[in-house]
């Protein structure tokens, strides 16, 4: 479905919401036929969350609560409901890195804990690049690597700043690697060359032949 949407194909996207609606509805059947729920009590069960969680949107005398706010009392309301020990608990640890280190971030920042700006971030950022030159001179394989974390949380939190998801900027820039490499691969067989016999510099050559024909 993500990719669906990433790649902004609507028949692909179409088919993909189908396959999972399929689940949706196989998993409600079989829990019918051991009589525990029913498709119906899905559906009344998450209309009783939406309403409880986002009481702004159905209820009128908070309509003018700002985004702040709103984010505040969703997070404290789930903390509350399902009884869990910190505000930073119940992100699934099946997301990939970066989704959850920008969940992190804006479950923390729900409460207060949050820069002031974007250049507050930068500037934490490059005082984390210093700290990882240190280790690196050191040759600290444990500080290097927690460094080297600290760098992407920076980054993460510097892309929520910035309104971007880091894990879709993240999937294009992989994307667009990919795309560049596999034409400069083109280009090289069609020189009759072998990419590993070629120089960095002579490689460099072809990548920004790749860049420039974009």
């Amino acid at each position: 479905v993500a990719e669906s949407i990433m790649d902004n194909s609507s028949s692909s996207l179409k088919e993909e919401l189908g396959d999972l609606l399929l689940h949706v509805v196989f998993q409600a059947v079989l829990a019918e036929e051991k009589d525990e729920f029913s498709i119906n009590n899905v559906i009344v069960s998450i209309n009783k969350k939406l309403i409880k969680r986002h009481p702004h949107v159905f209820d009128k005398d908070l309509l003018s609560k700002d985004v702040k706010s709103i984010k505040k009392n969703w997070e404290l309301n789930k903390k509350n409901e399902k009884n869990r020990n910190s505000i930073l608990d119940g992100i699934p640890k099946s997301l990939p890195s970066l989704m959850a280190s920008e969940r992190l971030q804006d479950k923390a920042a729900s409460v207060g804990f949050e820069w002031e700006n974007y250049q507050d971030v930068i500037n934490k950022i490059y005082e984390e690049l210093e700290e990882l030159k240190l280790g690196i001179k050191d040759n600290n394989q444990k500080n290097i690597e927690e460094e080297l974390g600290d760098i992407l949380i920076g980054v993460v939190n510097l892309s929520r700043f910035l309104n971007v998801s880091a894990e879709v900027a993240m999937q294009k820039a992989n994307k667009k690697f990919y795309k560049r490499f596999t034409t400069m691969e083109k280009f090289i067989t069609k020189d009759k060359k072998e990419i590993d016999k070629l120089s960095l510099s002579e490689l460099d050559t072809y990548w920004e032949k790749v860049k420039d024909e974009e």
